[in-house]
């Protein structure tokens, strides 16, 4: 079992919620032996407009660290133009020295993309889904090809080039957070590794534990069908800071093999899971490591 240290992208100066947060909480958990580092991307967020842009802060972070893997949970991809997006994952791919993994989905927040998306557009969910499945093809071709030509429902290249390739090989690993029944069979297909939450208040009931099984079944079988090796497939789940180790050996028990810590900066008084102030993330880092993580070793 591996684990992660998630913490939200938004940057929230009523709350004193410094920059320096972000690096601070990703050298402490190198030190703690956290496998990865995760921040969302977003550029517009409910409640704030305050948001932190994820590659320009990993690549701060890359340059503090030496161990630790760093990703986005997750990028949604219909927010970007694929190609500029392949070319800035893999300039991070090296400037870490090949510790990247991205995370894609098809986004949620309306707001920011009307004002960043290049459609300027919220489309609705099938065709977002049409497009996170058709970015990803194009940025893994850009990753692996030395010439690309592509010609897409929605986005089309002609010899393009992308060099250097990132660091990693074949590429960086790419992760899914997406549930629906189609993304998960899209992500057997073309993700290596799959990365829900487990989060009461946002989901349906399928990514909890004693749902998660089933789940890991169905994707497996998908797997074995478009011929990919399971044992390469990494199956996440992505809970909070203050789960214990009865909910973490649940998750273990139906087949998921990387656990993430979120922590989020929204304020307690307003109910939301994972709900801290900043000056207590740098504490909930420690006692996660400490209570849970031994336990998995």
């Amino acid at each position: 079992m591996k684990f992660g240290m998630n913490i939200s992208g938004v940057f929230r100066r009523d709350l004193n919620f410094p920059l320096s947060l972000f690096t601070d909480t990703a050298t402490l958990s190198e030190e703690l032996g956290y496998d990865g580092y995760f921040i969302p991307d977003h550029y517009n967020q409910p409640r704030t407009n305050d948001c932190v842009e994820p590659f320009t802060t990993l690549a701060y972070i890359a340059a503090k660290t030496n161990r630790i893997k760093l990703g986005t949970i997750v990028n949604p991809i219909p927010r970007y133009f694929p190609p500029q997006l392949a070319k800035i994952i893999a300039h991070l791919d090296h400037l870490s020295e090949g510790r990247v993994i991205p995370g894609f989905g098809a986004g949620w927040n309306p707001d920011e993309f009307y004002t960043y998306a290049p459609q300027q557009a919220w489309e609705s969910p099938r065709v977002r889904v049409e497009r996170t499945i058709e970015g990803t093809r194009l940025i893994l071709k850009l990753w692996t090809e030395e010439k690309t030509t592509f010609e897409g429902k929605y986005y089309s290249v002609k010899d393009a080039i992308l060099e250097p390739k990132p660091l990693q090989k074949p590429h960086p690993p790419v992760w899914s957070g997406s549930s629906g029944e189609y993304m998960l069979r899209m992500t057997a297909k073309y993700f290596d590794g799959w990365m829900p939450s487990n989060w009461r208040w946002t989901n349906s009931g399928d990514t909890e534990a004693k749902n998660y099984r089933r789940r890991v079944e169905e994707l497996r079988g998908y797997l074995r069908e478009y011929g990919r090796d399971e044992n390469k497939f990494t199956f996440g789940v992505q809970g909070g800071a203050t789960d214990s180790a009865g909910l973490v050996e649940a998750y273990r028990e139906a087949g998921c093999n990387y656990y993430i810590a979120f922590i989020g900066d929204y304020t307690p008084a307003q109910g939301y899971p994972f709900s801290f102030y900043p000056h207590q993330y740098l504490d909930l880092a420690r006692r996660f490591a400490k209570e849970v993580m031994p336990s998995f070793t």
